[in-house]
């Protein structure tokens, strides 16, 4: 073959490759299937990390339906996620865009274990230049050449095929539907699994890849914006508060105010024998007198983040802000103000800032609780209860009006089995794993009740504790659950859904008060309520009407009792 024709034959054969890359170039696809594609190709190649996480915890031989589910659920959240996102003027670069973070993410999340929530993100924004250079390898290039810059390039020169507005509405609304559907049928069969997947692994699924990166984004804008929203001063609530009641005094009638006001946590008042439970639970507080169980009381949420600081709120459940509830005062700021001892003693994750500008105590340590084992119990938060309340045995010893809050750990799932000693476990057999979706109903119910009979023993003992100050101070005790729990009803265990959607199990809490009739607190009115429907919103006025303190921020609001000052 001669030159010519050697060069005619190349320049035939470079055409003839051009007009194919060409007629692969123009060839349109629907944007829908091309989200599909894109979904699985995210699916396949951006989360190793996060099925090699769930497989650690749920090895593929004895879960295989749930990790098919799983596999099903994640794309289908990438499919919802990416049909959100994209829309026809925009849908290319989004999708470049999500390739591009998603092979550079999967690099650092499968070398170095990486999660990109929010504090990576500000992390990665404030990294330095050295820094950033100092994470470049040879293989961070290869992996977003060849999981993104290509498959990038591709889009970048596909054609997406036209259609009139009223048919690509309609193509949208049902890929959307159809997504949401295939969500709904991966979790379902699973619902209990999933319950303690999500409670118990939260961090599993932050390895989901680009979708935790993307809500992570979200995030740091929103968290951005409501710091440009952020009160300029803090709101000051109760500042036309008066006291009413007479000055503290060790003579007279005028005994000061002692009142323990238990915060409980993740009970529910069906499961108190009190309450007409079938077993009896509560056998020692049976056994008490002057004890008040009201039978409807609710509580302000279903989470303790939402419902503790809602409890002290001067805000009703119906106005309350839990973005905006940090920014103001509560009713532990006006009763220290006014002159109140107030002490927070937490045995639980926190006082979710209730307790931020009062005395604040840490139970949840063994170098202050005196009862550890596998860990911190209630009942160490007793300890020293006499060195909080001035008895008035010497002059310098002045009796005050003082209010004592325990922040129990109380029933907190889904581990029930540990919220008590084994002396406390009447109820057989117990479900010994927080996978409570691996265990029969009754023995989550069991570890649950157990739970309970502890909270039994430490109320009982909260109320000895108060019974020998009874000469010296007007002594109360209130008890009240901040949120109920869900224990494999209808599949739905534990709690934080919804309110507008939560059942009844998840709202409806035990709420005991003991009154003595040694104090001034009218009876009567304690009577008179138990069966009538009270909430978390009685709790502020009551607790200022106990200590003799008024404004008109809480004028005619109901209490859970009357005072007699």
């Amino acid at each position: 073959m001669s030159i010519p024709q050697a060069i005619k034959t190349n320049v035939l054969k470079i055409k003839a490759k051009t007009s194919y890359l060409s007629r692969l170039y123009d060839r349109e696809i629907n944007l829908s299937y091309l989200i599909i594609i894109v979904a699985l190709y995210l699916v396949a190649t951006a989360n190793i990390a996060f099925f090699e996480q769930v497989l650690a915890v749920y090895p593929f031989s004895t879960n295989m339906g749930f990790i098919l589910s799983i596999t099903g659920l994640l794309f289908g959240l990438m499919w919802l996620v990416l049909q959100l996102l994209c829309y026809r003027p925009i849908a290319k670069p989004v999708l470049i865009a999500l390739l591009i973070t998603a092979a550079i993410c999967g690099y650092f999340t499968d070398a170095y274990g990486t999660i990109f929530d929010t504090n990576m993100l500000i992390n990665s924004l404030e990294t330095d230049q050295a820094e950033a250079m100092g994470l470049f390898a040879p293989s961070m290039v290869i992996r977003l050449l060849i999981l993104g810059v290509l498959p990038a390039f591709i889009i970048s020169k596909i054609r997406l095929k036209r259609f009139t507005w009223q048919r690509s509405i309609l193509q949208k609304t049902a890929t959307l539907i159809l997504s949401i559907a295939l969500i709904a049928a991966c979790l379902l069969p699973f619902g209990d699994q999933y319950a303690s997947f999500f409670r118990q692994h939260k961090q599993v699924r932050y390895y989901a890849n680009p979708i935790t990166p993307i809500y992570s984004t979200i995030k740091l804008g929103e968290n951005y914006i409501d710091e440009l929203r952020r009160p300029d001063t803090f709101t000051l609530h109760a500042t036309d508060a008066k006291r009413v009641s007479p000055a503290n005094s060790v003579s007279g009638n005028a005994k000061p105010k002692l009142m323990v006001f238990v915060v409980g946590e993740t009970a529910r008042a069906d499961h108190f024998g009190l309450n007409g439970y079938t077993r009896n639970t509560t056998p020692l507080l049976s056994k008490q007198s002057d004890l008040y169980s009201f039978q409807n009381a609710v509580s302000c949420g279903t989470s303790t983040a939402y419902s503790v600081p809602c409890m002290f709120s001067y805000a009703n459940r119906a106005d309350y802000d839990i973005d905006t509830a940090k920014y103001n005062e509560n009713v532990l700021d006006t009763l220290s103000k006014q002159g109140v001892n107030v002490i927070w003693r937490d045995n639980n994750s926190s006082s979710k800032g209730v307790a931020d500008r009062v005395t604040f105590e840490d139970y949840k340590t063994a170098d202050t609780n005196p009862n550890c084992d596998v860990e911190c119990r209630d009942i160490g938060m007793l300890d020293g209860f006499d060195a909080l309340v001035k008895s008035g045995s010497s002059p310098k010893e002045i009796p005050e009006d003082t209010l004592i809050l325990l922040h129990q750990m109380g029933n907190h799932g889904p581990a029930y089995y540990q919220r008590y000693p084994k002396e406390f476990e009447k109820y057989n057999p117990v479900c010994m794993t927080n996978e409570l979706s691996k265990c029969d109903a009754q023995s989550v119910i069991n570890g649950y009740d157990n739970a309970i009979r502890y909270t039994d023993y430490f109320l009982n003992n909260v109320i000895d504790t108060l019974k020998p100050y009874e000469q010296d101070y007007d002594v109360v005790m209130v008890y009240i659950s901040d949120h109920g729990e869900s224990l494999g009803e209808n599949n739905i265990y534990l709690h934080g859904l919804p309110y507008k959607f939560a059942p009844d199990t998840q709202k409806h809490v035990p709420t005991i008060v003991w009154s003595p009739n040694s104090n001034n607190v009218d009876t009567e009115s304690l009577s008179s309520i138990v069966n009538q429907p009270v909430s978390h919103d009685f709790i502020t006025p009551t607790l200022l009407s106990f200590f003799g303190i008024t404004t008109d921020e809480v004028k005619g609001a109901a209490t859970f009792f009357k005072v007699n000052n």
